[in-house]
């Protein structure tokens, strides 16, 4: 089968011809049809040892059964997965029993090495455990975007209640926008985004924010104050980039909470006497439990079309080692999906030709 693989930081992902996966028991073979394309593969693909040589990335991804060897799954079964590969001591519950998920240490997300390869490739194997199935009114595509919205349903989930809350979500990718998302359903008063790209603007006030600035041309407590809202309640930090946790910290109201949603992959400086004087209340999330699936999968059964205005583009697998090239400086896109049926030319659905 063909697959999309990473060999070394800095070098194009290649196009190989790999073995496919073989099962174990209770586990199941997926065509893949749609596979998400993540801020988290672009940053470990430009980090070096972050990935092994023989790296096949890809962990948002919907597919049909067609093979199984699990009594509860069938072939020709729709599904979504959860791309969290608990250790061979809790394989068999299918869930940590440590309780913290993917924050137990001997847990790992499918794609960031090369024994555990996630969907960047025709067929992906996956443990009967990790198969959530798509409700009957939401497409495969579709599907494709649960799991980054279970990553914003977990982070709305660590804050604690939002209901009546201002809130500011720094950073208008495809995370800010799914923090958006889940905020408003959680009924925050009103959720204001802060992004430079003017696409990813757009879209955030399509899918339901009170305001979108660019913090380019107007600094964000300015902003806030002419929107009438002044001070946030809840901040969520999406960007994960050097600065934006000190810039968290200085806008949010005085006993307000923040949670950090971006990962920063290198050493950040902040002032924590800023905090103390605001006494702020500082949260990190990770991942997602299978909680946010089923969530996830619930809100996009009445919510899908309003959700698939995230999605900019459609590529071919054959596609893809450019398109990834291109996420890393093309800030418009917001979320790309990859299928590996054969496309003649990408679809950019952000130009009112969307994919079915």
């Amino acid at each position: 089968m063909k697959a999309a693989v990473f060999e070394k930081t800095g070098q194009r992902l290649l196009i190989h011809d790999v073995e496919q996966p073989v099962l174990g028991d209770n586990e199941l073979l997926l065509k893949v049809a749609f596979t998400g394309i993540c801020g988290s593969d672009l940053h470990a693909a430009e980090t070096p040892g972050a990935l092994p040589p023989g790296t096949v990335m890809g962990h948002e991804f919907t597919g049909e059964i067609v093979q199984s060897t699990s009594p509860d799954w069938q072939i020709g079964e729709r599904v979504v997965a959860n791309p969290l590969w608990v250790c061979d001591v809790c394989a068999s519950g299918g869930k940590c029993h440590s309780g913290r998920d993917p924050a137990c240490a001997n847990s790992c997300f499918m794609g960031f090495k090369p024994e555990v390869p996630g969907a960047y490739a025709e067929f992906v194997r996956i443990r009967a455990s990790q198969a959530i199935r798509l409700p009957d009114n939401v497409s495969l595509r579709d599907g494709a975007l649960i799991e980054p919205l279970a990553v914003a349903s977990h982070a709305v989930d660590v804050c604690g209640r939002v209901k009546d809350d201002h809130v500011l979500v720094i950073g208008g990718g495809p995370i800010g926008l799914g923090v958006l998302l889940m905020s408003i359903d959680a009924g925050a008063a009103t959720v204001v985004v802060s992004e430079p790209d003017a696409d990813r603007r757009a879209c955030a006030l399509k899918l339901g924010a009170a305001a979108a600035i660019d913090p380019t041309v107007e600094d964000l407590p300015s902003a806030l104050a002419r929107i009438g809202i002044g001070p946030p309640d809840v901040v969520f930090e999406c960007v994960g980039a050097p600065g934006f946790l000190q810039q968290t910290i200085d806008v949010m109201a005085v006993r307000a909470r923040a949670v950090i949603v971006g990962v920063c992959m290198t050493e950040d400086r902040w002032m924590p006497r800023a905090a103390i004087r605001k006494e702020a209340t500082l949260k990190f999330a990770l991942g997602y439990t299978p909680h946010n699936f089923a969530y996830v999968s619930r809100y996009l059964s009445q919510n899908a079309r309003k959700a698939a205005a995230m999605v900019s583009m459609v590529v071919s697998l054959d596609a893809l080692p450019e398109v990834f090239d291109q996420l890393r400086s093309q800030k418009s896109l917001i979320k790309v999906l990859m299928t590996p049926a054969p496309q003649q030319d990408p679809i950019n659905t952000m130009k009112g030709r969307p994919f079915q």
